[in-house]
């Protein structure tokens, strides 16, 4: 029996070496990767492809340098950069002829900072002050041309405009800051926009007017009496439509530093520097340059020179602050570079181009203080009045064209040709209503 079974099983055997075995399916690591696997589509994934098909369409818009900077992780950020440094440096060894093919540009230039003319100050810091005074011009820039895009409109026009705001800011017995803000801006909301017609002009210069009473005034004139003075050229409705589109268009920027604020900076600091002269211990460390300690006749002799001036559309060509310093010189013997804190190249062209209106105000003698009621007496200098007028302008421009051989002085804005328009007239003040 052991010997039937040992044949049966070595049978067996034969029979199953002889029979072919089949081959097991074995995976191929390398192929599965690539093609046998298909890969997960995470949300991660998802992402990434989406912020690449969005970066497609926003090539070189600052979104997309966030959303890329968003993509890569910090150890590819910093293997491109150890990349990127390689190339540069190999670039540089090739083409190392004292030459470089890179280009180079300082987008940062470096603001030239003046030194202050300003004492120490207990309550700011006198250079920073400064600075950021005379680097405002900037920002509430002007067109001097821009009546170029304005075909209706002269600069005669111009003129008979801030006239007649010089005249409305004396019957209501508004300050001198709230005519030169208005002038201001006119100036700038009529050097951004183009082809406004002449029929206009009033709406804007009293809307200016309304706009830079609200900020200035304690009581500022209503509504109704800025329709009213326009003897019903405007309405109450299209000056609150007109102060809407001037607000926007100026981009509500309402602040700047007018000929007058820079007109009483410099008359106390020409007091300060006279005092300090005569007794230098007179003045204490804790000076506070806030109360005005400067003579008011000295005020008017200059203001009547800047308001003369402003009705010339040359003044346009020089910032508010060399505008003050050279009326200051014409009209008060004063160390200007001192007393400003700008060179005598800067000034020059702007004392040049005065001559005449500086020429045409000492004719007229020294001014008179006018007093005005519900005014106290130290504040009257700060009204505004109406001395100087459109006669004195073409006398000033008269001066201009015709050179001058006695003097240096030359003109730097054009011949003007005189038109005459309808005069804008404001109502007496009899007639005008009361301020509450």
């Amino acid at each position: 029996m052991a010997s039937r079974s040992q044949k049966i099983l070595s049978h067996r055997r034969s029979i199953e070496e002889n029979i072919p075995k089949k081959k097991r399916k074995t995976k191929d690591t390398s192929i599965s990767k690539t093609t046998s696997k298909r890969p997960r589509t995470t949300s991660r994934s998802k992402s990434n492809i989406t912020m690449t098909e969005t970066l497609c369409n926003t090539v070189g818009s600052i979104s997309s340098f966030s959303k890329i900077e968003k993509g890569i992780s910090s150890t590819d950020r910093i293997l491109k950069d150890r990349t990127l440094a390689t190339n540069v440096q190999s670039t540089i060894h090739k083409t190392d002829k004292h030459t470089s093919s890179y280009t180079f540009s300082n987008f940062f230039v470096p603001v030239v900072r003046k030194l202050t003319p300003l004492p120490e100050l207990n309550w700011a810091d006198s250079t920073e002050l400064w600075n950021y005074m005379l680097e405002k011009y900037k920002k509430y820039a002007k067109d001097p041309l821009y009546l170029r895009m304005h075909k209706q409109l002269q600069p005669r026009m111009r003129s008979i405009l801030l006239d007649w705001l010089i005249e409305v800011c004396e019957v209501y017995r508004l300050h001198r800051e709230t005519f030169s803000l208005a002038v201001d801006f006119i100036d700038r909301y009529l050097s951004t926009k183009q082809d406004i017609p002449k029929q206009r002009l009033q709406l804007i210069g009293t809307t200016a007017l309304f706009i830079a009473s609200k900020i200035e005034e304690i009581y500022p004139p209503k509504l109704s009496e800025f329709a009213y003075v326009t003897d019903g050229a405007c309405t109450e409705s299209e000056i609150l439509q007109q102060e809407l589109i001037m607000l926007k268009q100026l981009n509500w920027n309402l602040c700047p530093v007018t000929c007058n604020t820079w007109l009483n900076i410099y008359l106390q600091l020409y007091w300060l520097n006279t005092m300090m002269k005569s007794d230098p211990k007179m003045i204490s460390c804790n000076y506070n340059f806030v109360y005005p300690e400067y003579s008011q006749q000295d005020f008017l002799r200059v203001a009547q020179l800047l308001d003369l001036c402003c009705l010339d559309i040359g003044s346009l060509q020089f910032s508010y602050s060399i505008i003050a310093s050279s009326a200051l010189y014409h009209m008060i013997p004063v160390n200007i570079e001192e007393i400003t804190g700008h060179k005598w190249e800067e000034l020059f062209p702007c004392i040049q181009w005065m001559s005449s209106f500086s020429a045409v105000i000492r004719d007229m003698g020294n001014p008179v203080l006018k007093t005005f009621e519900h005014v106290k007496s130290e504040d009257s200098h700060n009204i505004q009045t109406h001395i100087n007028n459109l006669t004195l302008l073409e006398k000033a421009q008269t001066r201009q064209c015709v050179p001058d051989t006695t003097s240096s002085s030359r003109s730097e804005s054009p011949p003007v040709v005189v038109q005459h328009f309808a005069p804008l007239t404001p109502p007496s003040s009899t007639k005008k209503a009361q301020p509450t």
